[in-house]
């Protein structure tokens, strides 16, 4: 799902972002073209035709949807920058929301969208989760990613598409934990909850560990095991939160952080980028770090196309993670911002929001009514002895629903990996571009992985 492609996929992408904008100029006038650059397998199978005809319906016009991939948000960066590739619509991830409006690299989205020139538009754009706007800053662990503090504006270049966090899939099956030196468990979940991350570090685990083929991800990880743990040998300030240290960046912590990721290389049977989730399925490892949304679709629909069946969890630690948002957004270059505005209108669309959410596993961004039908027809229970959350922070504290959703046992962990609690988002942070340290991000990558 997200980011999930072949390298042959890859390489087909690579090549056609260098020659696409040429050729595509060439084949239709770029008014009956809209050029999506989006993650892999990140979109419903049905919703790219519904969107042609929902914009004929508005415009009279057809229109045809060229769709691109990219598997990480610096390859996506560097087409719109570098290139000056002309989509017309990218889906960056919060942090590369807040890198490319302070370079200028993205475009206003339309404020009124009758003023596109075809009469009354239903505008969905505002349905959006209150967790998710920018100017619901709070607490430092909302996100304030297209936040404009100098005029007050918040979401003025992007519209929220999806949520998610980063946790560990584990496998209840899994028996080496037995031999552990953390201690003594009963099972693998009391396990990965009592000792978090730290788990990912286990020799026990020899082999049978993988991490994220991303220096974001497994710097983000390496950064909580290492400067809220103590690992380092040094004494860790009380002030260090989960926000502290998923954003160091500063030498000494670098340094401390990589230390500990080429001390776990040994441990690992490999990186992956999203090839993980079905290697645990396999039985070839038993820990990974995985995206919530990827664990979801682990959780259920892969184990049937893969025809195995293997028994998985997934969990967030105790001492933090990062949560993350992505977005949808209108690049520089965009020929068609018509277009692209009527597409992030559509995929604010209540019923569209349930088709991605449904297909992709991630948390959907857009809190309507049929949103609220989805989850109360997939997870709720009408017995009150089960579990439940209250997902008030997730639709607004003044929301006409009913947001306690009892959840039967067997169901809870798929359903909180989907949609998180409350106390979970507020042990998780948001991690911030690099900057000027990006360049020594990737030296230190390289280092780990030499």
């Amino acid at each position: 799902m997200k980011k999930r492609l072949t390298v042959t996929a890859i390489l087909l992408t690579l090549a056609l972002s260098l020659v696409l904008p040429i050729v595509m100029t060439g084949c239709a006038p770029r008014d009956e073209v809209l050029k999506v650059y989006n993650w892999s397998e990140y979109i419903g199978e049905d919703v790219i035709g519904e969107f042609e005809e929902y914009y004929y319906e508005i415009t009279g016009k057809n229109i045809t949807v060229k769709y691109d991939l990219f598997d990480e948000n610096e390859l996506m960066y560097s087409q719109i920058k570098t290139t000056q590739a002309d989509y017309d619509v990218i889906c960056p991830s919060d942090y590369m929301v807040e890198k490319m409006a302070k370079e200028n690299l993205l475009i206003r989205l339309e404020k009124n969208l009758d003023d596109l020139g075809y009469g009354e538009i239903e505008d969905y754009r505002d349905d959006v989760s209150p967790l998710l706007l920018s100017g619901n800053v709070k607490d430092g662990y909302y996100f304030d990613y297209d936040y404009n503090q100098k005029s007050g504006e918040y979401n003025v270049f992007s519209r929220p598409y999806t949520m998610g966090t980063l946790g560990i899939l584990y496998a209840n099956d899994a028996t080496a934990y037995k031999n552990s030196s953390y201690g003594e468990y009963s099972s693998m979940q009391e396990y990965v909850e009592a000792n978090g991350w730290a788990v990912l570090w286990d020799k026990a685990f020899n082999q049978r560990i993988m991490m994220k083929n991303s220096v974001r991800d497994t710097y983000a990880i390496g950064a909580i095991y290492t400067l809220l743990n103590d690992r380092s040998g040094e004494i860790v300030l009380p002030t260090m939160t989960p926000s502290l240290a998923l954003n160091a960046t500063d030498e000494n912590n670098v340094k401390k952080i990589e230390k500990q990721l080429i001390k776990q290389k040994s441990l690992l049977s490999g990186y992956e980028n999203d090839e993980g989730k079905e290697v645990i399925i396999q039985g070839d490892i038993d820990l990974t770090l995985q995206w919530a949304g990827d664990a979801v679709y682990a959780m259920s629909s892969l184990q049937e196309e893969l025809s195995r069946e293997r028994d998985l969890s997934y969990f967030v630690p105790y001492e933090g993670s990062n949560i993350f948002c992505d977005a949808w957004c209108i690049p520089k270059y965009s020929r068609n911002t018509t277009a692209a505005n009527l597409w992030i209108n559509f995929m604010c669309k209540g019923d569209i929001a349930v088709q991605n959410m449904d297909y992709i596993g991630y948390t959907s961004g857009i809190v309507s009514q049929d949103v609220y039908d989805y989850i109360i027809e997939n997870w709720a229970s009408e017995d009150e002895t089960d579990y439940f959350v209250d997902l008030s922070y997730f639709f607004g504290e003044d929301s006409e629903f009913d947001t306690i959703i009892y959840v039967e046992e067997e169901d809870y962990n798929a359903f909180e990996a989907q949609f998180p609690t409350l106390e979970i988002v507020q042990r998780c942070a948001v991690m911030k571009d690099y900057g000027d340290k990006t360049r020594d991000m990737n030296r230190m990558w390289r280092n780990v992985k030499a």
